[in-house]
């Protein structure tokens, strides 16, 4: 039997209306006063949940950001760290230092296929700034003493970036004022130190080695020179990491003489 019209359930509204009204000020139902005050948190809430959004995307943007332009740099780049007041040490590219710089960079992103060291060019340490091409990376930079006072040049030689594996089959030779060192990855099969164009090997996990030029005299210039190459006669010289990445980054640092004893 259907109800008939007067018979029907009463309404929310109906019930809000029966509700007594405050003592002042309009006449509110207790339950529109509930429901305005749940409107205003949900507000409240939905302003917080914006406002977090907003500031996770503009972290996540910066950090892009910052990611890109990494991406975007050479393999190699070179600072100067730690500026001292009494010493003074700059980069360049040429000895000539017309221009000076405390951070230099290589241009080019080096994609390395493997090569034999013996095949380096013997003039790979006379060549000024990048000339890296795909079977290498090299890159020759001067450190000139600015200051009046004698110092020492601390240097420390790293890698980053790492992909594929491909620092257990690169070789890393460090030229300075000539002079150079080959170093490498222990072996992988622990073995201990490679046989092939390896003279030392890496300093830790993500250092290739430390360094220190004593005795550098006012307007004295240092040349540094870094190749970077996949040694075909490595073991783990594989397809796989021919398709790897690494990136190396240098600093150097202005410090006293170190003292040393004769005899």
């Amino acid at each position: 039997m259907k109800k008939k019209k007067n018979d029907a359930e009463p309404s929310l509204f109906d019930e809000a209306a029966k509700k007594p009204p405050r003592r002042s000020g309009k006449k509110t139902s207790a339950f529109l006063r509930r429901s305005a005050t749940e409107v205003m948190y949900f507000r409240i809430f939905r302003k917080i949940i914006l406002i977090a959004v907003a500031i996770i995307s503009s972290l996540l943007l910066v950090v892009y950001g910052f990611a890109l332009v990494y991406d975007r740099t050479g393999s190699f780049t070179v600072n100067v760290k730690g500026q001292e007041i009494e010493y003074n040490i700059s980069l360049c590219e040429n000895e000539d230092f017309l221009t000076r710089s405390s951070m230099l960079s290589s241009e080019k992103i080096a994609k390395l296929t493997n090569i034999c060291g013996n095949e380096l060019p013997l003039n790979i340490d006379g060549i000024n700034g990048d000339h890296s091409n795909e079977r290498y990376l090299a890159y020759t930079f001067y450190c000139k003493n600015m200051c009046a006072t004698e110092c020492a040049l601390s240097y420390e030689l790293s890698f980053n970036n790492v992909t594929n594996g491909m620092d257990e089959a690169v070789r890393v030779r460090l030229y300075v004022d000539g002079e150079y060192t080959d170093y490498a990855k222990t072996r992988s099969d622990g073995g201990g130190k490679e046989v092939h164009l390896c003279d030392k090997t890496f300093a830790n996990i993500n250092v290739v080695c430390y360094g220190l030029v004593n005795n550098v005299l006012p307007d004295a210039i240092v040349r540094f020179t870094i190749v970077v190459w996949l040694e075909g006669d490595d073991n783990d010289c594989v397809d796989s990491v021919i398709n790897g990445s690494i990136k190396f980054a240098m600093q150097i640092s202005a410090r006293d003489v170190v003292e040393t004893q004769n005899g």
